[in-house]
This record gives structure tokens, sequence and C-alpha cells, in this order.
């Protein structure tokens, strides 16, 4: 069955106004709410792929896989992802799951040797034939746990390729996890060989939410986290650089934006959730980018009367798509149980 949330037109070149690669990487924001019935242009993933097959990997290893999938074939796909990303999955017209392949190291010298060949290595910087050849493939000289740890950061730079280029085109995303019986589950669901290694799920779709997630997410201070010559000397960040980064749209404003608590909650109601699924919590400025808060602390809960105001409008909201509230353990229990998906799996 062809799935019907998958658009095969392809526009012409100039019809594409793609955001420019600092924009897309300021704007792209987690997202959890899609537009459950919007179809994705193919092309937009195919174009995602590219960019995917395109991200630096090292000594050529090459070993990035995905399997796209879409929801409408397979309305019931969520069961395979990790609790927290159920209801995100439920809307997402297209999932990708991403796997690397350590059977890719078995033509890793190959692959060295066609850097030589096309001119991307050279003899000045120590690259010979022979040389090569010895010390490939890799297996043979260095540990699992060393050549899965490379191959998880080369997926991840693969992955990011994919995320900006959606971004750029108007798509959201949301990298997701996997417990443990997801993982099985999907290894034997998409007959993936024994050297693939499931890592993440991408969740693909047209935003519901705003494209700005409601704000740029809180990160720790700039110098906390790089430094200048040795750890413990700060990079000094220049304000002049921040303000013509913010310009350039590379550095976006910190969320929460106004309007977001009730954006989230009418969306919520917009997909069939109960009044008991609406966030009842106030909204506040992320404590991570503030050195003087030394704890966590809990936001704080509204009351009845102020959830009633901010959410007057939310309640005459029509339901235009009923997801499950599957994030209850009960509710998962249930739904396992009746499949006969036992808690090994």
């Amino acid at each position: 069955m062809a799935a019907k949330l998958i658009s095969d037109e392809i526009p012409k070149p100039e019809e594409v106004k793609p955001l420019n690669a600092l924009e897309a990487i300021g704007l792209r924001r987690s997202i959890r709410w899609y537009e459950p019935n919007k179809p994705v242009e193919k092309w937009k993933i195919q174009a995602m792929l590219e960019a995917a097959r395109m991200a630096p990997t090292a000594g050529n290893y090459n070993g990035t896989r995905a399997i796209v999938c879409y929801r409408d074939e397979d309305p019931d796909i969520w069961e395979y992802i990790s609790d927290w990303s159920q209801i995100t999955t439920q809307m997402a017209p297209v999932l990708i799951f991403w796997c690397y392949d350590m059977a890719a190291y078995d033509t890793q010298g190959q692959q060295l040797h066609d850097l030589m060949r096309t001119g991307a290595l050279d003899k000045a910087h120590g690259w010979d034939y022979d040389r090569v050849a010895k010390m490939f493939p890799l297996p043979a000289l260095l540990p699992d746990m060393i050549l899965h740890r490379i191959a998880a950061i080369d997926l991840g730079k693969a992955i990011e390729n994919a995320i900006i280029t959606a971004v750029s085109l108007g798509l959201g995303t949301c990298l997701n996890g996997a417990s443990g019986g997801a993982r099985r589950n999907v290894k034997k669901y998409f007959n993936l060989p024994d050297t693939y290694v499931f890592c993440w799920m991408l969740t693909v779709g047209y935003p519901a939410e705003s494209i700005d997630g409601g704000g740029a997410r809180g990160r720790p201070p700039f110098e906390t986290m790089f430094f200048e010559r040795k750890v413990g000397n700060p990079f000094q960040r220049d304000e002049r650089v921040v303000e013509l980064l913010k310009q350039l749209k590379l550095i976006q404003p910190q969320g929460p934006l106004p309007g977001r608590l009730e954006e989230i909650n009418r969306l919520t109601k917009r997909f069939g959730l109960g009044d008991e699924w609406l966030t009842d919590w106030e909204l506040g400025p992320s404590q991570l980018n503030d050195l003087r808060v030394l704890k966590d602390t809990r936001p704080k809960l509204l009351s009845k009367e102020e959830l009633e105001r901010r959410i007057a409008d939310v309640k005459d909201v029509t339901v235009e798509y009923q997801l499950k509230p599957t994030v209850k353990r009960e509710e998962l229990d249930r739904y396992r149980k009746e499949r006969g998906i036992s808690p090994e799996d």
C-alpha cells in the first residue's frame, strides 16, 4: 500500500526557498506536535538522506544506514519506540530508523584507497597504498568498544545533517530513543542484519506547533562549555559577535515565548487528550544559563482558577485527531498484553 501521507511532486529549483545553514541551525527545535494528515514531499525526505550521506565519516567508514517508513502504512509502529516518544510518533507521518553497520569496517581500507584515488588524500600527508592496506580493516587492530564509538559519532553527524536539511525545507523533526525491548522488536520487524546497530528514530513532518517551538532551548553558559588553550580558561564570548549572529538568526530568542502555554494546551485538546493532560505549571525562563541557580527547582503549579483563565479559549477546540495516551504505564501495559507483546520483547 502506497503511503497517503507522502507526496511525489517535485518542484522546480526556483520554487524552493530553503533557509540558509545558520538560520536553519538557529531555528532547529525538537518538534513534538505534528500535522498528522499533512503529506510530506518525498523529495524532502530524499534530500535529508542525501545530506546524511554527505556527512563526514572517520576514515571513510560510511556505516550510516536508515530505514524510512510511514505511519499510515503501519499505524501501530509507534509501539516499537520508548514510552516518552509514543505520543509524538502517533502524529508524525514519516519515521526514520537510524542504524550503523559494523560490516562497513570490512571494506574501510578500500574506501580509504578510493580517497587517495580521487585526490582527497595525498602523499604529503603520509598516505600510502600499502600502509593503508596493512592497517585496515580496523577490527583486526581496535577493540569493538572503540569501533562502536567511532560508528556512533559518525551516525550522529549524519543525522544532524539530515535534521538541518529538514528544518531548512520547512519540516520539523524530533530524535527519539528506544528501550531495550523496542530495540529487539525493531531488529525483528525490519529484518536488520546482525551487523546493524539500531540507535535512534527520527520523527518527521510539518509542525502543528509553532516552528520555533516556543523559543530556543536553554543551554549552560557559553564560558562553561568552551575554553581557550586549557580547561578553566574560558573562550571569551564577544557580545558584538553575539549581536551579529542574532541578526543572522543563528542565535534566536529563548523560550518560553509569549503564548507558549496556551499553544501546547490548545494542541493537547485538539488531539483528543483529556484535561488531565493539560500542562498546569507556570512556564518561566531557563535556569541553565544562570549560575546563581545552584539547584533544581520545581515549576510553580497554577491554581485551578488561573489554569481555567489561561485555557479559556481552549475548551471549545475541535478534536481533529485522536491520540492514545500511552505514556501512562497502565495504558501501555494493557496495549502490549492485548497484542501478546511480552515484557521480554
